[in-house]
């Protein structure tokens, strides 16, 4: 079985995840909101940026539920929108990050059971795959993982550091000894970056590199040519989105391109204007909405 890197990010992490990528991580798990009510702030960007570093895509939600399968099935129906919303596509992985601090862990080992196989059943039902996310201390004295990896097969993403502070690779001597383990998440700083470092081991997220083929050869630009926009948009004096507006440009208006430029978020082409001058204009926008069309 083939191994690889994924790191898992949220609001404290950046949404450019271009240092994860080239550090090596392959996969993504990107935060997509906390209980029932509230949006990961940088899901949708970060799942852009993840795409555009050729990675492939997961989602989780941070759970206040407790044992309460009321709630639980709120938070995963509210989970569900929040990553069809952030662009997470379906059949990817969705975990339930089920662990102490804001969300209630006292309950009976069949109570906490309960209510986190009633949200993994909300996301199988529509469509992602469910998995649970939890530290292995907590695994093994409150929850009944065998009753959950009988109905879900190899699901468990397991929280077990070997020492605190940073961690390049894992150490399989401390590797949680449980079954049903796909994520095993070795340190919360990998390689000195100041995010969770994870190595797969199982099945994980399986349609995301289709999904990013599909979405890049809708998004594909001729490398020069003439585009017609769909909306209104500024020409730059560089490819940046902070970079002085020299013109504003309407729908329906033709621009003749000579070069395309990728840039972490957004993709770019290149303008020919006056005395050897350039203008940059935004082509695919930071959520992969194409601007226009060739023509």
């Amino acid at each position: 079985m083939t191994r690889y890197y994924a790191v898992d990010v949220a609001k404290y992490q950046p949404t450019n995840l271009h240092s994860y990528a080239n550090a090596g991580a392959k996969l993504a798990i990107v935060q997509v909101s906390v209980s029932d009510s509230i949006v990961a702030p940088k899901a949708r960007a970060q799942v852009v940026s993840a795409r555009a570093n050729n990675m492939k895509v997961a989602a989780y939600f941070y759970a206040c539920f407790g044992n309460s399968v009321s709630r639980a099935k709120s938070e995963a129906s509210f989970a569900v929108k929040c990553a069809k919303s952030s662009g997470v596509k379906a059949d990817s992985m969705l975990a339930v990050d089920w662990e102490g601090q804001d969300n209630d862990t006292s309950g009976s080992v069949s109570a906490n059971t309960a209510a986190i196989l009633a949200a993994m059943r909300v996301i199988k039902n529509a469509g992602y795959q469910a998995m649970l996310y939890s530290g292995a201390d907590l695994l093994y004295r409150k929850v009944n993982t065998k009753a959950i990896v009988k109905e879900f097969g190899t699901c468990l993403w397991v929280a077990r550091y070997a020492v605190e502070g940073r961690i390049d690779k894992p150490n399989f001597g401390y590797f949680p000894s449980m079954d049903g383990v796909a994520i095993w998440q070795f340190t919360d700083n990998w390689k000195g970056l100041s995010v969770d470092g994870n190595i797969i081991l199982a099945n994980v997220n399986a349609n995301a590199e289709s999904a990013i083929v599909k979405k890049s050869s809708k998004n594909k630009l001729a490398t020069n040519g003439l585009f017609e926009l769909n909306t209104s948009l500024n020409i730059h004096v560089s490819a940046h989105v902070s970079a002085r507006s020299i013109a504003k440009l309407r729908k329906g208006d033709v621009v003749k391109y000579d070069k395309v430029i990728k840039g972490p978020l957004r993709t770019w082409i290149r303008q020919p204007r006056a005395n050897g001058n350039y203008g940059y204009i935004v082509a695919v926008d930071r959520y992969g909405h194409k601007q226009g069309k060739n023509i």
